[in-house]
């Protein structure tokens, strides 16, 4: 009786720990560096290790080095080519978070040295810390005189002329998911993201755009709401068309798709916008089919139908980008990169289940070559 009731238990345990909401694992303090360092990795995942079936490139992935000068832009290098060789992840790019004037804010001058240590397996955009603020500092159009168009313009050009491969993470609509993880909103079509579209253009760099879609204005979901979201959150989906009108020469690269906080970042909604503009590419956010998030392209059955359709229709135009965040041994502490950090492993084990399922010259397509080929990475 005694063992039967351990059991039960047991089984009871596990169930609540794999439906955890995000809120939940949030919450939680995370575990130390030394200590997830000494679990062996079966355990640390929960599932063995993957094989690819094609070496691929994971073109968005963010750096956890800590703060202030005992910043460890290697250790969390070294914490990503782990997770690369361990996946078939042939190439990363880097790139900072969008990040705000409230923020302490760090950009790819940071972090080109500790990647450039190991030629061949990184490249990076940069913008995230200096554009970016630039961006939402200037949100009133009516303040964005032609002075402050050059200055922006020229932090830009600094950026590609300092080595970076485009422009990133840039932010039109970022929700905020957790505790100091920003709420960021201009529209996509803003005076200052038409003059980093034109700046792309012209140096033919692309640009990754963090944009939660919403069709009209719609109350911020319930579960969101302690943050530092309003109450009602803005149409996006006009202004990212008419951006990509502004100047169809400009690449730009919708991230996250198939993992969509809201639900209008649909299969259908990304294949209206892909027929109207042909520089309109997604990189693939992909979720553990059990996450609680809308539109996935990866299900419990399997791939969903419409997102293989639309990735058959459009078969250059899609990216891998897992939105990792790779934190360094020498952090300590809480905060929204180390929660998101939990997530990586199942992430890496549902993007490579989705590479398998595809057939084998797509999935060369959307898992490397169509990188290589925007980025304008060495092939390996």
């Amino acid at each position: 009786m005694l063992l039967r009731r351990t059991l039960m238990l047991g089984v009871l345990w596990l169930a609540v720990a794999l439906c955890a909401t995000p809120t939940d694992v949030q919450s939680q303090r995370p575990m130390a560096p030394e200590k997830r360092s000494r679990i062996p990795e079966k355990e640390q995942s929960g599932q063995p290790p993957v094989q690819a079936p094609v070496p691929w490139v994971n073109v968005h992935v963010h750096l956890v080095a800590g703060r202030g000068p005992q910043q460890d832009y290697a250790g969390a290098v070294d914490a990503a080519l782990r997770e690369m060789d361990r996946f078939g992840i042939a190439m990363t790019i880097v790139l900072p978070p969008p990040q705000v004037d409230a923020q302490a804010t760090h950009d790819a001058a940071d972090f080109a040295s500790a990647v450039q240590r190991h030629p061949g397996r990184f490249a990076y955009l940069g913008g995230g810390g200096v554009l970016n603020p630039l961006i939402h500092r200037y949100a009133d159009p009516a303040r964005v005189t032609d002075a402050v168009k050059r200055e922006f313009a020229a932090a830009a050009e600094r950026i590609i002329d300092g080595g970076a491969a485009g422009f990133g993470e840039m932010a039109s609509l970022h929700i905020s998911h957790a505790s100091e993880h920003p709420y960021e909103f201009v529209p996509a079509d803003h005076p200052l993201f038409r003059v980093l579209a034109d700046v792309a253009a012209r140096r033919d760099v692309p640009i990754d755009l963090h944009m939660d879609a919403v069709e009209g204005q719609m109350p911020t979901p319930s579960h969101l709401a302690g943050y530092a979201n309003p109450p009602t959150l803005p149409d996006t989906m006009g202004a990212l068309a008419r951006l990509l009108a502004y100047n169809p020469k400009a690449k730009i690269v919708w991230a996250h798709g198939g993992s969509d906080p809201l639900g209008a970042m649909t299969a259908a909604a990304i294949g209206r916008l892909m027929d109207a503009h042909p520089n309109l590419f997604v990189s693939l956010r992909i979720p553990p089919a059990s996450a609680p998030v809308h539109n996935k392209a990866l299900t419990g059955a399997g791939l969903d139908p419409e997102w293989q359709e639309m990735f058959t229709r459009h078969a250059d135009r899609f990216v891998i980008g897992t939105d990792a965040f790779m934190v360094s041994p020498s952090v300590r502490g809480r905060g929204p990169g180390i929660s998101f950090a939990e997530k990586n492993v199942p992430a890496f084990h549902a993007t490579v289940r989705l590479l398998s399922l595809l057939p084998p010259e797509l999935a060369r397509k959307i898992g490397r070559e169509n990188a290589i080929q925007l980025y304008k990475l060495p092939a390996r």
